[in-house]
């Protein structure tokens, strides 16, 4: 009798999961109703990943059960089973972790040293060969106005290199939106080489300056313990205040038993912005009024990889009539899936260009609603909207 009840639950469940559904999750803080962003959400039967927007959403589909794992730097994590869930839209209320466990002081001395080793061992433990499937989302803005948008789902095949970071990016679908006679200042000036940036996160070319023995003598370092994470240390990177240049603010949270980096914040204070000087800069001239990141590493099983980043960029150039204009430039990077097995590819296949700005729409699914990983708000779609609307 227990064998034909049992049975029964099973069949149930099977049927209920007969047709794909889509759900969406929507994450909130148990105690105040704020939305959380940056919730990672692991569908364990697909191994896709998930990252919440602004607006606490996350979406996708499924075709049959799986448990699905939560995870929040600031809140506890917490495991979900999918057969549980009884309407397409479910609200998830996270608890934070205790705010009585004090953050404590661990060092304030040789700090440059402890990132230079952490640095090194990251490099050397981030998994490759790998297939990072990407999806890669960017926003540009000339003097506040919105006039360019592009994202894709993109394969980074990261190839195993000792000496020299080496990957061929292979795209499976992408769209571009311009305005309409967008040509006032040239396009590679607008977009991030996503060669260079996805080398950038795995080299670690941001913080590797940090590490330098002269850089005591322009920052403090202090290292914390991380609030109801035994394992975690957090490493806080201030500039000194009486050294005039332009330097950021870097934080990092790692894990100091596998001394592997799995968060990184970097920001510039605004007051620092007068120091800025990009005149090393190929494509342009002039200031930065805004530079900021922040990255996130995972790791799964034997697996560390970059799991997301959203980096920032807003400079002030001079056009042929040297007349000032602002440009900004907002990047995300979303690993959706991993894997150890390439899918076989030609020389062909290879994306030879630098960013998807400039290649030709191919849109086989409508991956920005569900497959993208990272779900456009309210405020992004009606931008997006407005730019395939008045678009070339």
């Amino acid at each position: 009798m227990k064998k034909a009840f049992f049975f029964f639950l099973f069949l149930l469940s099977f049927l209920s999961f007969s047709q794909t559904k889509e759900f969406t999750l929507i994450f909130k803080d148990v105690k105040t109703g704020n939305l959380i962003e940056n919730v990672l959400v692991n569908i364990l039967r697909t191994n896709e990943n998930f990252l919440s927007n602004k607006e606490g959403l996350v979406k996708f589909k499924l075709d049959k059960p799986s448990r699905i794992i939560v995870s929040q730097t600031e809140y506890k994590q917490v495991t979900l089973n999918s057969v549980t869930f009884k309407e397409p839209e479910l609200i998830i209320e996270l608890e934070s972790i205790s705010q009585d466990i004090e953050d404590v002081v661990i060092t304030n001395r040789q700090s440059f040293s402890i990132l230079k080793t952490l640095i090194n061992k990251s490099m050397k433990q981030l998994t490759a060969p790998i297939n990072l499937k990407i999806y890669s989302r960017e926003f540009f803005k000339y003097n506040n106005e919105y006039t360019s948008y592009s994202d894709g789902l993109v394969n980074f095949c990261l190839k195993e290199k000792p000496d020299k970071f080496a990957a061929d990016i292979l795209v499976e679908q992408n769209r571009t939106y311009n305005l309409i006679n967008n040509e006032k200042i040239e396009k590679k000036t607008l977009s991030y080489n996503m060669y260079d940036i996805i080398q950038n996160y795995y080299d670690f070319k941001y913080i590797n300056n940090l590490a330098e023995s002269k850089a005591k003598k322009k920052f403090e370092f202090e290292i914390k313990t991380v609030r109801g994470k035994a394992n975690f240390y957090q490493m806080v990177i201030t500039p000194k205040p009486e050294i005039e240049e332009f330097l950021p603010t870097v934080t990092i949270v790692y894990d100091f038993k596998k001394n592997i980096i799995l968060e990184l914040e970097y920001f510039v204070e605004p007051n620092r912005f007068e120091f800025s000087d990009v005149s090393n800069l190929k494509v342009v001239k002039g200031k930065v009024f805004n530079s900021t990141f922040k990255a996130l590493y995972l790791v799964d099983g034997d697996d560390y990889f970059l799991a997301s980043t959203k980096e920032e960029i807003g400079i002030m150039v001079k056009d042929k009539k040297d007349v000032e204009n602002k440009v900004e430039v907002i990047n995300y990077l979303m690993t959706t899936q991993h894997s150890r097995k390439f899918v076989p590819y030609q020389k062909d296949d290879v994306f030879k260009e630098k960013s998807l700005i400039n290649k030709k729409n191919s849109i086989i699914t409508e991956y920005w609603e569900t497959n993208s990983g990272l779900l456009l708000t309210k405020e992004e779609k009606k931008i997006v909207d407005n730019l395939q609307l008045n678009a070339n």
